[in-house]
């Protein structure tokens, strides 16, 4: 059984950057990052052997970053909506290696904030919760 989590992470890394325009980043963002980006983070994989194949239940965040001097969630809300028009639970995975997703569902939409002297941060983090089998 090969790790599903490589696959999955390559698939919503391109998906979301041709959905939003934003860059997209594995797990920590570089100090020199524009003030809107996503990090993919907190990807997890549970593993079932199945009569013919291995079912994998994996979740994965979509942390959407907004930095500037305003106030509120505004427009970290409005690229979760493009981020969820893009991927939800009607959007078909095609994975290589012989992995298929068959299911897809948003486990959580959360909001948190950093507020400090330079500037102002507001998050979206998107739980994506989903089944991949290998055949």
């Amino acid at each position: 059984m090969l790790n599903p989590n490589i696959e999955i992470k390559k698939w919503f890394f391109t998906n979301l950057g041709t959905a939003t325009g934003l860059p997209v980043y594995d797990g920590l963002a570089p100090d020199n990052a524009p003030s809107e980006y996503i990090i993919m983070d907190g990807r997890t994989s549970t593993q079932n052997q199945g009569k013919i194949s291995y079912t994998n239940g994996v979740s994965i965040d979509v942390d959407i970053v907004v930095k500037n001097a305003n106030f509120g969630y505004k427009r970290a809300e409005t690229i979760s909506d493009l981020v969820l028009t893009a991927i939800n639970s009607q959007t078909t995975i095609t994975l290589s290696n012989g992995f298929y997703a068959s299911s897809l569902v948003v486990g959580s939409i959360r909001n948190l904030d950093g507020l400090n002297p330079t500037d102002n941060v507001f998050r979206t983090i998107i739980t994506y919760n989903l089944i991949i089998t290998q055949n």
